[in-house]
């Protein structure tokens, strides 16, 4: 069953593999684009760095992916849901959508971030297992409107059922994608340039677990459907 969720969300993602670029990769590019300015103020000598310039930094490129995130990630959400609807949306439109749940998906992400963060300081598999409950927040906290606690909530109480096929297919992109990212690292270790594409290709196909959770999502959608 999960390998053929994981098929079923390959597919998606090749054909729609256009659509959801114009929707992230300018804002991933944007992204990595500050970020390695940012870096580039800093002394090459690291005894040398000050710690209000990295503190600043940091924060800078922190608030910036906060704002965007909501923007590029509500905008694939509801493509997502437009395309099994068979009505797909424009990039433009899937944007200016986004706007409108902008709030409540920043603060369902940084809830979501907090709570499974707490569980990782627990030995790592308590933050697993949360992740995995939390999986459904963000759909429903943009597809059903709701709002970032009922979001959670609903997705601690739905993802009960389907724990396993979330836990297999995510554990295996998520997987693949480290080790595909770990061993560009060492064969372009001294290619800044290609390593900051290589880097921005691997956060693009981040959008496979969404697709993966989605997928399983819609299932869930299904069975509670009345017969």
């Amino acid at each position: 069953m999960t390998f053929d969720y994981l098929r079923q969300s390959l597919f998606f993602f090749r054909n729609h593999l256009n659509r959801l670029a114009l929707i992230q990769l300018p804002f991933l590019a944007l992204l990595a684009f500050v970020q390695f300015q940012l870096i580039q103020q800093l002394p090459s000598n690291t005894e040398d760095l000050p710690m209000e310039m990295v503190q600043r930094n940091m924060f800078i490129s922190s608030a910036l992916d906060l704002a965007l995130m909501p923007v590029y990630w509500g905008a694939t959400l509801f493509y997502l849901q437009s395309v099994l609807q068979s009505q797909p949306l424009t990039v433009g439109r899937a944007l200016a959508l986004s706007m409108t749940c902008w709030g409540r998906l920043l603060v369902t992400y940084i809830l979501s971030v907090l709570a499974i963060s707490f569980g990782l300081v627990l030995l790592i598999i308590p933050g697993i297992y949360i992740g995995i409950r939390l999986a459904f927040a963000e759909f429903y906290c943009v597809m059903e409107g709701m709002g970032p606690v009922d979001s959670l909530k609903s997705s601690w109480e739905k993802t009960a059922d389907f724990f396993w096929p979330l836990l297999q297919g995510l554990a295996l992109i998520f997987g693949v994608l480290l080790l595909a990212e770990t061993l560009m690292g060492e064969v372009l270790r001294d290619q800044k340039g290609a390593m900051m594409l290589v880097s921005l290709v691997i956060q693009f196909l981040g959008v496979l677990p969404t697709i993966f959770a989605y997928r399983i999502y819609c299932v869930m959608k299904a069975d509670d459907q009345p017969s």
